[in-house]
C-alpha cells in the first residue's frame, strides 16, 4: 500500500483500517474463488449474441491465414471484420481445436476467463492506487456490475477491450510512478497489454494518447528550468524513451493479432477513419422513440451510465469526486507534482475523455454502452476508492459512522447480486432502480438487443414441439438466425419467409416488437423481472390451443 493511503489510516481501529491486517487479501482470494466457480458452473448457460457467428468465422479465417503460410487472405475481405483485431477470436479458434465443449460454449468459457483476468488487473490497479481494502471493494463492485458481468461471456470485442484497458491503466500507472526509470517488468507488461488491446480494437490508441498527455504535464514540470534547447531535449527524451520503446514493442503483438494492419501503411488510419463515420446506422430505441444511431442526443452516454451502473457505484463516483476536489483545494498546484496525482489523473481521464469525445464528435453508436464498455471499469474502480476513503473518513470520526457506510455498501452489493441472479444469464440487460429496472426500461430503451435469449426460446419451442409430436416444423427468426438455429434440432427448418413459418421466434426489441399488429398465441416466453425478453408465437391455424410455457 502506498504512503498516501497510509496517512488516512492513522489512529484507526485495525479491523477498519484495511492496511493493518491481511483480511482484505484473504477476502479477495475468497471472492476470486467464488467467481471462478461461477464461471465454471454457468458459462454454458449463455445464448449466442448477434456478432458471435461472424466473429467465430473471422477467428477461423485468421487461423487459416497462418496455417496456410500467409497465403489464405480471406480474412482481409470478410465483411468488415478486417477492421478489427482478432485477439479473442484467434485464441478461441485455437482453443476450439482441443476443447471438449461446443464452439460457442468454448468462446463463452474463454470470455469468462478474460473477465476473471481483467478483474485481477482491476484488483491490482485499485491496490496500487489506494490499498488492499479499496482493491477488495473494487473487486466486489466490478463483479456485481451487471453490464460488465453479462458482457464478459457474450461480447467478443468490447468486453476483452474493457479488461485489457484495465491492464494498460495498471502498467501505465506504474510507469507514471517512475517515468524515467520504470522496471523492465512494468514496460513488458505495458507492451503486452497495449499490443493485445490494439489487437482487439484500434480505438485502444486512445489509451496510449491519454498516458502521453499525462506525461506531457510531467515533462513540462521537469524541464521548466532547462537552460537551453539541448538540455530540454535530453531531459524530455529521458522521460519519453521508456514509453516509446514499450510502444514499439507492442506493435508486433498488434500485427500478429491484426495482420491486416500491416498490409499497408495507411490501414490503421483507414480503420480509425471508418469507425469515426461508421456506415451502418441502425435505429436505436431511445426514450421511447426510434432515433438514427448517428443522431443520438449528447447525453446518450451519461444517461446510460446513470441507468446501468449500480446505485452504490453512482454514490461512490460522487464521493470520489468530492475527495478529489478536497485534495485539489488542499494541495493546489503542488498536487501536479505528486506521482499518485498523475496516476489518478490517468485513470480519471480514461473514463471521462471518451464521454467528452462522444459529446463533441457524436459518432455512430448503438446497442447501449457496448461501444464504450471500456470506460466502465475505471469508473467503478474510482467509485470503489471513493467508498473506501469514505469508510476511512467515517471511521476516523466515529466507529458507528464507518459501520453505517459499510452496511450501505454491503446492502447495495447484496441487492445487485440478487438482481443478477434473477437476470441470469441475461445480466447485460440490467437497469438500476433509477429507471425502475428493466420493467421501467422496456418500452424506452434497448433490452436484449443481441438476442442471447433466443437460445432459451428455441429450447422452449423444441420442448413444445416434442410434447405435441410435431414433425419438421418451420421457424421464422426475428433476430440473428444463428442465435436460434444453434439450439434447434436438424428437423427444424429455418425460413426467411414469415408466411411459410409454423412458429415465430423473436426478441422483445425493435423492430421485432412491432412485427405483429395484434397479439398472437405465445407458447413460450423468456421473462426476467416480469418482462419478456424473447418469445415463441404459434403461427399455425388455431386448431389446437397450446399451453403457455414460460420461465421467470
Amino acid at each position: 500500500m502506498n504512503s498516501t493511503t497510509r496517512t488516512f489510516e492513522v489512529n484507526m481501529p485495525a479491523r477498519l483500517a484495511g492496511a493493518s491486517s491481511d483480511w482484505p487479501e484473504m477476502a479477495s482470494g475468497i471472492v476470486f474463488f467464488i467467481l471462478a466457480a461461477l464461471v465454471a458452473a454457468t458459462f454454458q448457460d449463455y445464448g449466442i449474441s448477434w456478432d458471435e457467428m461472424v466473429q467465430n468465422t473471422y477467428g477461423k479465417k485468421l487461423l487459416e491465414y497462418y496455417a496456410s503460410g500467409f497465403r489464405d487472405l480471406s480474412a482481409f475481405n470478410y465483411s468488415n471484420l478486417y477492421l478489427y483485431g482478432g485477439f479473442f477470436d484467434l485464441v478461441a479458434a485455437l482453443i476450439n481445436h482441443v476443447s471438449p465443449f461446443g464452439e460457442y460454449e468454448t468462446r463463452h468459457l474463454l470470455g469468462g476467463l478474460v473477465f476473471l483476468t481483467g478483474l485481477f488487473g482491476a484488483w491490482r490497479l485499485a491496490d496500487l492506487l489506494a490499498g488492499s481494502r479499496a482493491a477488495l471493494i473494487a473487486l466486489v463492485c466490478l463483479a456485481s456490475t451487471p453490464v460488465l458481468y453479462g458482457h464478459g461471456f457474450i461480447n467478443p470485442k468490447d468486453s476483452p477491450l474493457a479488461w485489457l484497458h484495465v491492464w494498460v491503466l495498471y502498467f501505465g500507472c506504474r510507469i507514471l510512478a517512475r517515468p524515467e526509470q520504470p522496471s523492465f517488468a512494468t514496460l513488458a507488461g505495458f507492451s503486452v497489454s497495449l499490443g493485445l488491446a490494439l489487437g482487439t480494437r484500434v480505438i485502444a490508441v486512445e489509451f496510449l494518447a491519454l498516458l502521453a498527455g499525462v506525461l506531457v504535464i510531467y515533462i513540462s514540470q521537469q524541464t521548466a528550468k532547462a537552460e537551453n534547447v539541448t538540455t530540454f531535449a535530453r531531459q524530455t527524451w529521458r522521460i519519453v524513451r521508456p514509453l516509446a520503446l514499450a510502444t514499439l514493442a507492442a506493435l508486433p503483438i498488434m500485427v500478429a493479432l491484426w495482420p491486416w494492419s500491416a498490409q499497408g501503411p495507411q490501414n490503421i488510419i483507414q480503420a480509425l477513419e471508418i469507425f469515426s463515420r461508421f456506415g451502418w446506422r441502425p435505429l436505436v430505441l431511445w426514450g421511447g422513440e426510434l432515433l438514427p444511431s448517428g443522431k443520438l442526443p449528447a447525453d446518450y452516454l451519461t444517461q446510460l451510465l446513470l441507468f446501468k451502473l449500480p446505485e452504490y457505484a453512482l454514490v461512490g463516483i460522487v464521493l470520489a469526486l468530492a475527495f478529489a476536489v478536497a485534495a485539489a483545494r488542499r494541495e493546489r498546484w503542488a498536487l501536479l507534482g505528486q506521482s499518485h496525482a498523475r496516476q489518478y489523473g490517468y485513470v480519471a481521464l480514461s473514463a471521462i475523455a471518451p464521454v467528452v469525445g462522444f459529446i463533441v464528435m457524436r459518432p455512430v453508436v448503438y446497442n447501449g454502452l457496448r461501444h464504450f464498455l471500456f470506460i466502465v471499469p475505471p469508473l467503478v474502480i474510482l467509485s470503489a476508492i471513493g467508498l473506501d476513503k469514505t469508510l476511512t473518513f467515517a471511521a476516523a470520526r466515529r466507529n458507528s459512522y464507518a459501520i453505517i457506510v459499510g452496511t450501505f455498501l454491503t446492502l447495495g452489493v447484496g441487492l445487485q447480486v440478487a438482481r443478477m441472479v434473477q437476470l441470469h444469464p441475461y445480466e447485460h440487460v440490467g437497469y438500476n432502480a433509477l429507471i425502475g429496472g428493466i420493467a421501467g426500461a422496456e418500452t424506452r430503451y434497448e433490452l436484449d438487443y443481441w438476442g442471447t435469449s433466443l437460445g432459451e426460446a428455441s429450447r422452449g419451442l423444441v420442448t413444445f414441439a416434442r410434447k405435441n409430436h410435431l414433425e419438421n416444423p418451420s421457424v421464422f427468426v426475428c433476430g440473428d438466425q444463428e442465435s436460434a438455429a444453434y439450439f434447434l434440432p436438424k428437423d427444424f427448418k429455418i425460413t426467411d419467409q414469415l408466411w411459410q413459418a409454423d412458429f415465430y421466434i423473436g426478441i422483445n426489441d425493435p423492430p421485432c416488437r412491432y412485427r405483429f399488429d395484434e397479439p398472437k398465441r405465445a407458447i413460450y416466453e423468456v421473462r426476467r423481472e416480469g418482462v419478456p425478453l424473447s418469445y415463441v408465437i404459434d403461427l399455425r391455424p388455431p386448431a389446437i390451443v397450446p399451453a403457455l410455457s414460460s420461465r421467470n
